[in-house]
C-alpha cells in the first residue's frame, strides 16, 4: 500500500516497519533462490582469480560453499586428488542480502508512479554489492584458514589483509543497511517526502526562498 503524499513523516517510518516484516519473510522463504545468481557469479570470479586455490563455489540451500583445491594431511596443505574435494568453506548468503528486504520497505512504502521499473533497477544496483560481499567473505576465509599459501600466491594479486578485513566489515555490516538507504533516496530525490526534508534541512531541496 503506497503512502499518499499528505502523510507525514511519522506515517512514512510506521508504513515501513509493517512493510518490513512481510519483506523479510518473503526474502528468508525466497533466500535460495536469490543467491543462486550471486554464487554462481562469485564462483566465476574466484576461480578466475585463483585458479590454483579455489576448486569450486556452490550453492546448498541459500547458503555459498568453497572448496580449495587442498586437504590437510598431518597439519600440512596438500593438493586434494578429487575433483570435487578439499577443504571447504561455508556461508550464508543471507549475512550480505539482506540488504533486499530492506530496500524493499523503503520501496513499497513510498507513493511513486512506477513500482515495478524502479525496483528491478534498485535490485541490479544491489545485486553486484552482493556478490562484492559474497567474494570479501571468502577472501577473508581464504586468508585466516589458508595463509601464506594463499596470500602469497606467486604471479597473482591478492589483497593486503587489512584490505581484505576492511572489505569483509563495510560488506557485512555497513553496506547491507546503508546502499538500500542510498538508492532509495536517490530514486525518490523528487518526492514531497523528501523534499520535505532537504526544506526543513536547509538542503538541497531548500524552496524557502520561492514565492
Amino acid at each position: 500500500m503506497p503512502l499518499p503524499e499528505q502523510n507525514h513523516l511519522r506515517q512514512f517510518l510506521l508504513l515501513i516497519f509493517v512493510l518490513l516484516i512481510p519483506c523479510f519473510a518473503l526474502w528468508s522463504f525466497l533466500s535460495a533462490s536469490l543467491a543462486t545468481p550471486a554464487i554462481g557469479l562469485t564462483h566465476l570470479v574466484l576461480e578466475n582469480w585463483f585458479p590454483d586455490i579455489v576448486n569450486l563455489v556452490y550453492q546448498q540451500g541459500a547458503d555459498a560453499v568453497l572448496l580449495t583445491r587442498f586437504d590437510e594431511v598431518g597439519g600440512q596443505l596438500v593438493p586434494t586428488v578429487a575433483v570435487d574435494a578439499g577443504i571447504g568453506f561455508q556461508t550464508n548468503t543471507r549475512v550480505v542480502s539482506y540488504s533486499i528486504p530492506f530496500y524493499a520497505a523503503l520501496h513499497f512504502a513510498t507513493d511513486k508512479k512506477n513500482y515495478l521499473a524502479n525496483f528491478i533497477w534498485g535490485m541490479l544496483i544491489l545485486y553486484p554489492f552482493i556478490i562484492l560481499g559474497l567474494v570479501s567473505t571468502f577472501l577473508k576465509d581464504l586468508m585466516v584458514n589458508l595463509g601464506p599459501t594463499f596470500l602469497e600466491q606467486p604471479g597473482v594479486l591478492v589483497p593486503a589483509p587489512d584490505v581484505i578485513g576492511i572489505m569483509y566489515q563495510l560488506s557485512v555490516l555497513i553496506v547491507p543497511t546503508l546502499l538500500p538507504m542510498l538508492i532509495w533516496a536517490w530514486q525518490n530525490r523528487e518526492a514531497p517526502l523528501l523534499q520535505n526534508l532537504f526544506r526543513k534541512a536547509g538542503g538541497p531541496g531548500d524552496q524557502s526562498a520561492s514565492p
